[in-house]
């Protein structure tokens, strides 16, 4: 039987793994389902359809599966919020259920949302991804495995974050941002590539040389998106890396950041 504090509060329906331990002045909801190895250290809430994993921890204050803060929400209707394995939620994070009936927001495995955070409703957020504390995603906006959101980081609803990249502190995009890149400002641009986080995650030096020259024709070279595109496919190596960036590319809705920042330099 699962780990219960007295003071928490386990409505009925809910389904709790036997090696859930759940601390003092918690909150579970009838729908929500937990599963192994999950603590809730205390004054977590987590309510709505919500699945847990196994392994995660929530923090206090922490709130899973609330309803969406969007007037679309209709009454009563069932939305979900559909978590994986071994993720931290810490102080005050926040997460919210899809918005039309029979939607949800999923969230990955091994990441981190720090002091703050938000996923609204409808996201997805990949694997071993990093929120710092205050950044947040609106709906609908998608974030790949590996990226980094830095602190005050704040993305417009169905912007994309790609894989291996990294938003700066304070910044703000209405527009997707490249996988492998790092981007900073008020839609500001793409400044270098992200080299410590591909060095990081176990790419090669040929690979990350490549991944230079894409940054250098699409965002340095003074071309068009378009032309920059087809210079890239005419001048390098289609490589996996390569075809990703520009299949992001080519499926953005809202487009892809495309400016670059002054006085940085690879």
């Amino acid at each position: 039987m699962a780990k219960i504090h007295p003071s928490s509060v386990v409505m009925d329906g809910a389904q709790l793994d036997d090696s859930v331990e759940v601390g003092p002045f918690c909150f579970v909801g009838e729908h929500v389902k937990i599963g192994a190895g999950t603590r809730l250290i205390g004054h977590c809430n987590i309510s709505g359809y919500t699945t847990l994993g196994s392994g995660n921890v929530i923090h206090p204050f922490a709130a899973l599966g609330q309803p969406a803060q969007d007037h679309a929400v209709v009454p009563g209707a069932v939305t979900y919020l559909n978590i994986g394995d071994n993720n931290v939620f810490r102080e005050g994070c926040s997460i919210h259920t899809g918005t039309k009936p029979d939607t949800e927001t999923r969230i990955g495995n091994n990441n981190m949302f720090m002091n703050c955070t938000h996923v609204a409703h409808n996201c997805r957020v990949g694997n071993n991804v990093i929120y710092v504390g205050y950044a947040g995603t609106a709906g609908y906006c998608e974030v790949f495995d590996n990226a980094l959101l830095s602190g005050l980081v704040g993305m417009h609803q169905f912007c994309r974050v790609g894989r291996l990249a990294i938003v700066s502190g304070g910044s703000v995009f209405s527009k997707d941002v490249p996988p492998f890149m790092m981007a900073e400002g008020r839609n500001g641009g793409v400044k270098m590539i992200n080299k410590v986080g591909l060095q990081r995650a176990g790419f090669d030096a040929e690979t990350i040389t490549i991944i230079k020259h894409v940054y250098r024709i699409f965002f340095r070279s003074g071309l068009i998106p378009t032309n920059a595109i087809a210079k890239i496919k005419a001048d390098l190596p289609q490589i996996p890396e390569v075809v990703e960036f520009l299949d992001f590319c080519a499926n953005s809705k809202r487009g892809v950041v495309c400016g670059h920042v002054e006085g940085h330099r690879l």
